[in-house]
């Protein structure tokens, strides 16, 4: 879906008018829901559902063995290194790439440098906090996140479009 028509759809489904209507849960509780709500829900799943069939088709297409991180995120680990484990040392340094899944490459440490950061501090990513509290320092690892734990609805307002399901390669180094 192109990044114009996904801003009409989801434009179109904010102005759509929020009729309320009472349904009756498994639990005997009402909740009241309204039109609206449905509208986005659906939308929701509908991207959700396209994303992981474009993602599948990429890594198939590449023959990958990744592995199921939450919420859609796809890794693998290409070389693991002698280092600590991430998650109890945060502080890292790495190389990295950062593509779309067309093989158009937004970011690479080659022309805009290594990149120092702590894991699970707000700059990140939250499919990168996620993903790599699991690596050790010295570990090479591809992760692939969804819009939703990447960049989002809107990309990062620079170099990743709106919506983008982006492809990471990087090294942490020891």
């Amino acid at each position: 879906m192109k990044p114009h028509t996904l801003l009409i759809l989801l434009l179109t489904l904010t102005f759509a008018a929020s009729c309320g209507s009472k349904v009756k849960r498994d639990d005997g509780t009402e909740k009241e829901y309204s039109i609206f709500n449905e509208n986005l829900i659906t939308a929701n799943k509908y991207l959700v559902k396209e994303d992981a069939e474009r993602t599948a088709q990429y890594i198939k297409r590449r023959s990958w063995k990744m592995t199921d991180g939450d919420g859609g995120i796809q890794y693998m680990v290409c070389a693991h290194g002698n280092g600590d484990s991430i998650s109890t040392s945060p502080n890292i340094q790495m190389d990295y790439r950062v593509e779309l899944l067309d093989g158009t490459i937004c970011y690479d440490s080659e022309k805009d440098g290594k990149k120092e950061l702590t894991v699970g501090a707000s700059e990140m990513e939250p499919g990168m906090t996620r993903t790599f509290r699991r690596l050790c320092h010295g570990d090479s690892a591809v992760l692939i996140l969804p819009p939703h734990f990447a960049k989002g609805l809107i990309g990062d307002m620079d170099r990743i479009p709106p919506h983008s399901v982006v492809v990471y390669f990087v090294r942490i180094n020891d």
